[in-house]
């Protein structure tokens, strides 16, 4: 990739997530760097910025309405913005602490309370999750996975990954009720 020449904004990233299912707390479950760069590599990508935080989608919206993409996308900004660079031009990978990320993303519902309550979102004995990560937009990547990733420990499993769209985040919550159907349809492993 050729240097990026003009100012980098929020814009000039796709904002993408896995989500998942665990039956520990999400905050006894953080991944850590290397954790998370495998799962991203997974889909095709190779620089990203990331963390380790999972997030209740529930929650993926903070009491200002910042999502965990901008947040992450600010933090990079004010503390590191040449690593940013070197992430846009391909040239490395950021990682923003769990711990700058989980208490933002906590306990504040900020979801139009008719636009959550269309979506079935639980899973009884689980804690759903999201685990956010920005690519820049001129990657290339695979929003595909053929099968669910199971942490070898067993603590989480990935069902999908999916693209954030701030025009449509109900997307989201749609992505994950999918795939706790097909869980409670197809996965008496997990769900049985």
């Amino acid at each position: 990739m050729n240097d990026v020449t003009t100012q980098l904004t929020a814009t000039n990233w796709d904002d993408l997530y896995f989500y998942g299912l665990t039956k520990s707390p999400l905050s006894e479950v953080g991944l850590n760097q290397n954790m998370v760069q495998a799962l991203i590599g997974m889909v095709g990508a190779t620089a990203s910025v990331s963390t380790g935080a999972l997030i209740n989608p529930k929650y993926m919206f903070n009491q200002k309405g910042t999502t965990p993409w901008v947040v992450m996308y600010a933090l990079v900004t004010m503390k590191q913005p040449e690593l940013l660079d070197k992430v846009f031009n391909g040239a490395a990978a950021a990682f923003v602490p769990n711990q700058a990320i989980e208490p933002i993303f906590i306990d504040h519902i900020n979801w139009p309370s008719d636009m959550l309550a269309n979506y079935d979102i639980e899973l009884e004995g689980f804690n759903v999750f999201i685990l956010p990560f920005m690519v820049p937009n001129t990657s290339r990547y695979n929003l595909t996975l053929s099968q669910s990733m199971k942490a070898p420990d067993g603590s989480l499993e990935i069902f999908g990954v999916g693209k954030f769209d701030e025009n449509k985040p109900e997307d989201v919550l749609a992505s994950i009720q999918d795939a706790l159907v097909f869980i409670k349809m197809h996965r008496q492993d997990v769900w049985g």
